[in-house]
């Protein structure tokens, strides 16, 4: 009889297991950068609090590939150089934000202000996560 209970509370543990492991609507969301000014952006980190990733160096023009991250946000901390110049996009609180959820989006840097060193983020949706 216990050998009963023991695999019918395994049986059980699974289960439970298996169904806390679906995928989550906040995400996985994946992230690529696309340089909407007409400068070259170097050393591009991009932190969405659900992750963080160096896309590297971006073209005038250019996007980057994809890149997952657990959850996104329609703001991201951002930091790039710009000819040796340290530009920053610093978000909002993210407290009161909703995730993008899951799917591919874009996020388009351009510059704000050359003085400031700022930037600002426009997010597109590309397309559902297969």
């Amino acid at each position: 009889m216990n050998k009963k209970i023991l695999l019918v509370l395994g049986g059980f543990l699974v289960i439970v297991f298996l169904y806390s492991c679906k995928k989550s609507p906040d995400g996985p969301s994946d992230i690529r950068v696309r340089n909407k000014s007409s400068l070259t952006f170097r050393n591009v980190n991009v932190d969405t609090s659900g992750g963080e990733h160096n896309y590297g160096t971006i073209a005038p023009g250019a996007e980057t590939s994809y890149f997952r991250f657990d959850v996104a946000y329609r703001e991201a901390h951002i930091t790039l150089d710009i000819n040796n110049v340290p530009y920053e996009f610093i978000p909002v609180e993210y407290t009161y934000e909703v995730p993008l959820g899951q799917g591919k989006f874009t996020y388009e840097l351009s510059v704000v202000d050359t003085i400031e060193h700022t930037l600002a983020i426009h997010v597109i949706a590309d397309a559902p996560l297969k």
